[in-house]
């Protein structure tokens, strides 16, 4: 059923004071733990009669309820229905939206209905009873405010009744930071209790410690602390065997002494996981755990605490303690009292191992030091050697020691030392190498441990000796400079004293000072037989060295490099004649003298900089390198030394020694060559023809500047490249083999090709290659040069082009006229042969235009035109030409319009050829304007960027020029469309003749049109100002 909520009684902002008050008055109390804070909070909430609930983030991010402030019999109904403590109940921050965006905004999120939270809050399991769940809580508007301290989250807290709105959430707000500041008093508050328990638990384990230097009494000791902190009723100190593969238990309390007597196996039980993971172990039954003893389950033990005892790095053994009562467990907080206990016990076993050691190794080192001084005052060896072998026996309590050297002649081991009941059946046998176990010693030259001879397969017994009797045994071979002597071996009888390799390692030792032994007694009888050799060797080496160094001074003096030696402070010891001779100096002048006596004064600093660097490491010992010299006479010389360190016996440099070469000539030579390079370099960037290098493999080396020019590729592009990168496809393969079959015969090959360039146009070119050849006819390089033929290619087409073209136009009316000279011939009617003269006299005058404009145009190009410039009024000159066709445009129903400015200034041109000009475009216009049409001619000076010109425009109304054939109407014979679609007669030279005169006076002729009929062309002429008297271009 639905939860009846009352109303509140009183003002709300009455009711947050009194909360506010109350959450202070809690935080002044210093509760002291989280849970007394907690529960005086909801206690309070609960007081004022408002519901909520305070969540803490644990330290997996999930929220945990730690309190709420809830009618103790709703919370009775809730839990039976749901099965779920409210205490403790944690819930993932992620699935509950409102908590999430109050924890990630860190600020209050208010809810008008809290049915949603809930839903979120309970598991998946229970969705099924929300309904059931929101009629006990009520349905009611909530607040969730983030409990926020020192810009850390602590958690959060929600609160709820009938009459909340968003105006009171300033109150929770500051109702959150009362209670995070609480909390954060709590927490430093035990943090700081912890502290102090760990810090006396610390000082009083140290105490154990530190009471006895007895290992035995302090691992007692620590064993009865760690029982007492924990509270347990028994425990145990396990530690690792020396050899490793079991955990014995001599420290025990409150269990059987029986379990001394049974150490546990490496692997088994929980004293080996210990170990190996390296932490902690907390059980509340024991006997469950699938590694539980069954001698120590036996034993009453239930819940389990284990901790492994670690020193350093490495685990040393386990500390472990026991609950016997079945309803009683250890509680997690006291495994860290417990570890802290476990660490000083570590430490106190290995303080007292380290002692142990340090005990024994005093031992070792004092029978090594007094065998080491009984070896040096003698050179007996067996005197020396039976020392060793007793030393070795007591330091190791042995009881047995024994010494075998090998006879390299007779290639077997003989026991020289036996110090051992059973020492005359040593001595009697020999052993060959690899034979038993001294045998294989020799052979390997390695030490051997062995705990169980008798089960070696390599063992050998001794004939004399027990076969029954079981022993343990160390051996060490006697080794000087990876020579095996012999072997030393030790033994204990029985099984019950196994050896350690600790041991071994002090019978490695005591072998070392036998081996020494050895070779000092060997070393003493060559050093007695060499010293006479000695002393003959050194009287015939000081004749052979006095023979050496009179070579040695011979060859230096009579070198023709110069040669010197300098020290440490950069001074002269020794210079040869030769190098004496080179700088102009006596050899007496130079000894004594620094380096820079002979270096010019601008570059002896770097010098003897690189000098001192060398001697100090900073250059290799040797090198050569260029460098230079002065003469007495202030001439530079050019010189390559080769510089070498001059070392002691203790590979300390002394100074250096040097070979001078004079390379004057060289240097010379080089920039003779260097001069000629250049010229070289020079003449080809700068001729005309592209020229390219070759290697004989075909591989380009060398373009010059015209090559790049031609073919579009920079010098870096086209180096290492081959021809091909200009090959055009225009030839066949056959061309190319046969052109490389001439070039590579050493032959000059000569031809014609078509290139490619990088752009993808091609050429024409003339290409000459020719082989260069060395002393031995062999070929080193290939030399090429193209010449462009191109234009010349051109040239002769454009020829071959006008002479077709003239031909054409010739044949035409000499054709006519040899035809109407026939049918004069042939015809007696008068009327005819009138008609035949009229057609004979224009064809005549058409073959007489046609010659008159390709001498003028001839002329033009040739610059052979008659040119006599003046000041003319184009005005004027079109004015007049334009009247001179008036009445015959009439006649052809033209209207002809003249447009003059009066003000356009005068240019300086040739009238007779600008006449011309006009005449040509004006009959062109009235030729080609079909009747009505309209002619326009005009004369102007252009504005803006047109300026400094006068122009002259022949605009018609007539057929108009195609936009695709006005590039082409001023090439020669060129009629286009309207020409030929016309029927009027013509050359096709009048425009090309235009164009000359123009260019000819430094102008241009332009053509505009849109091609359409009754639109007509303009053709404009634009003829430069010039100052009166200035000649135009030409």
């Amino acid at each position: 059923m639905a939860v009846e909520v009352q109303e509140p009684t009183q003002d709300t902002r009455d009711i947050w004071a009194a909360a506010l008050k109350a959450a202070a008055g809690v935080a002044r109390q210093a509760a002291s733990n989280e849970e007394d804070l907690v529960r005086a909070i909801t206690d309070e909430l609960r007081r004022l009669k408002l519901r909520g609930g305070v969540a803490l983030l644990d330290d997996h991010g999930q929220l945990v309820m730690r309190g709420r402030a809830l009618n103790a019999s709703i919370e009775r109904r809730l839990r039976k229905l749901t099965g779920q403590p409210l205490e403790g109940y944690r819930f993932d921050l992620e699935r509950v939206d409102a908590y999430r965006r109050a924890l990630e905004d860190r600020q209050a999120v208010f809810e008008s209905d809290n049915t949603e939270i809930v839903a979120q809050m309970i598991p998946e399991a229970l969705s099924a009873l929300l309904p059931r769940i929101m009629r006990l809580l009520g349905t009611q508007p909530v607040i969730v405010a983030p409990l926020i301290l020192d810009d850390k989250t602590l958690g959060a807290i929600n609160v709820t009744t009938s009459w909340l709105t968003t105006d009171d959430i300033p109150m929770v707000e500051a109702l959150a930071d009362h209670i995070a500041i609480a909390l954060g008093h709590v927490r430093a508050r035990t943090k700081m209790n912890e502290a102090l328990e760990r810090e006396k638990l610390r000082n009083q384990v140290i105490e154990v410690v530190a009471s006895s230097l007895d290992l035995s009494d302090v691992l007692k000791r620590v064993l009865d602390l760690a029982v007492e902190v924990v509270q347990a009723d028994a425990g145990a100190i396990g530690l690792i065997t020396p050899d490793g593969n079991s955990v014995t238990y001599p420290y025990l309390i409150g269990l059987p002494g029986s379990l001394k007597r049974e150490p546990t196996p490496k692997g088994e039980g929980l004293a080996w996981r210990l170990i190996e993971t390296r932490k902690p172990i907390l059980l509340h039954e024991y006997s469950h755990h699938p590694s539980a003893l069954p001698n120590w389950v036996d034993a009453g033990v239930h819940s389990f605490m284990g901790l492994p005892l670690i020193a350093g790095d490495q685990a040393i053994g386990t500390m472990s303690l026991f609950v016997k009562e079945k309803d009683r467990a250890f509680a997690d907080e006291q495994l860290e009292r417990a570890q802290a206990v476990a660490t000083m016990a570590a430490m106190a076993v290995n303080n007292a191992r380290l002692l142990s050691d340090a005990n024994q190794r005093a031992e070792e080192a004092q029978a090594l030091i007094h065998t080491a001084r009984s070896v040096s005052a003698s050179l007996d060896q067996e005197t020396v050697l039976n020392l060793i072998a007793e030393k070795a026996k007591d330091l190791l309590q042995a009881d047995g020691s024994r010494i075998h050297l090998h006879d390299p002649d007779a290639d077997v081991l003989r026991c020289v030392i036996a110090l051992d009941e059973s020492s005359d059946a040593f001595r009697a046998v020999e052993l060959k190498p690899g034979e038993g176990l001294v045998g294989h010693v020799m052979e390997s030259g390695e030490p051997l441990l062995t705990n169980h001879p008798h089960d070696d397969p390599r063992g050998f017994q001794v004939p004399g000796t027990p076969e029954e009797e079981r022993e343990t045994l160390i051996m060490a071979p006697l080794k000087v400079r990876q020579r095996t002597m012999g072997v030393m071996t030790v033994r204990r009888t029985g099984t019950e004293r196994p050896f350690l390799e600790s041991d071994l390692e002090i019978l490695i030792a005591f072998a070392a000072q036998a081996a020494v032994a050895l070779e000092n007694a060997h070393l003493y009888g060559q050093i007695m037989s060499q010293a006479h050799r000695l002393e003959i060797e050194v009287n015939e080496r000081t004749r052979d060295l006095a023979l050496s160094e009179a070579r040695y001074r011979a060859l230096v003096e009579t070198a023709v490099g110069g040669i010197f030696q300098a020290d440490l402070e950069a001074r002269f010891v020794y210079v040869n004649q030769a190098f004496a001779d080179m700088l102009e100096y006596k050899v007496e002048e130079l000894l004594g003298q620094p380096l820079t006596l002979c270096m010019p004064k601008d570059v002896s600093p770097q010098i003897l900089e690189r000098y001192q660097a060398r001697l100090r490491g900073e250059f290799p010992p040797r090198e050569v390198y260029d460098t230079v010299f002065l003469s007495r006479n202030d001439v530079r010389i050019p010189a390559i030394v080769a510089v070498s360190l001059i070392m002691d016996e203790q590979d300390e440099p002394q100074g250096v020694s040097m070979l001078v070469f004079d390379i004057s000539e060289r240097k010379a030579l080089e920039a003779a060559v260097k001069a000629q390079r250049d010229r070289l370099t020079a003449i080809l960037a700068n001729v005309g023809d592209a020229v390219f290098v070759m290697e004989p493999d075909g591989s380009i080396e060398f373009v010059n500047a015209a090559w790049e020019r031609l073919n579009g590729y920079d010098f870096s592009e086209a180096v290492g490249q081959t021809p091909k990168i200009i090959k055009s496809g225009h030839h066949t393969p056959e061309f190319y083999d046969s052109m490389w079959d001439t070039i590579l015969s050493g032959q000059t090959w000569t031809g014609e090709v078509v290139n490619k360039r990088k752009d993808g146009s091609t050429y024409e070119a003339v290409v000459t290659v020719q082989s260069v050849l060395d002393s031995e006819g062999e070929t080193i390089n290939l030399v090429g040069v193209e010449h462009d033929i191109s234009a010349l290619k051109e040239v002769d087409r454009l020829k071959s082009q006008f002479v077709s073209d003239v031909s054409h136009e010739l044949r035409t009316p000499l054709t006519n006229i040899r035809l109407y000279l026939d049918l004069l011939e042939t015809t007696e009617d008068e009327a005819k042969r009138a008609r035949y003269l009229e057609t004979l006299t224009r064809e005549s005058e058409r073959l007489a235009n046609l010659i008159d404009d390709l001498l003028s145009l001839s002329r033009l190009e040739a610059g052979a035109t008659p040119f006599n410039p003046e000041m003319v009024d184009i005005g004027e000159l079109l004015l007049a030409l334009v009247e001179d066709r008036r009445s015959l445009a009439a006649s052809r129903g033209l209207e002809l319009y003249m447009e003059s400015d009066t003000s356009l200034p005068k240019v300086h041109v040739d009238k007779r050829l600008m006449s011309q000009i006009f005449t040509n475009l004006l009959t062109n216009a009235m030729n080609y304007t079909p009747e009505g049409g309209r002619i326009t001619v005009r004369s102007t000076v252009p504005k803006g960027k047109h300026g400094n010109w006068v122009t002259a425009v022949i605009e018609d109304s007539g057929m108009g020029i195609l936009p695709d054939q006005q590039p082409l109407i001023f090439e020669r014979f060129y009629r286009g469309y309207a020409g030929e679609s016309s029927g009027e007669s013509g050359t096709g030279l009048g425009l090309s003749i235009c164009k000359e005169i123009a260019d000819l006076h430094g102008g241009r002729i332009t053509v505009e049109s849109t091609g359409q009929e009754g639109e007509g062309s303009k053709f404009t002429v634009w003829l430069p100002l010039h100052e009166e008297g200035a000649e135009p271009r030409s």
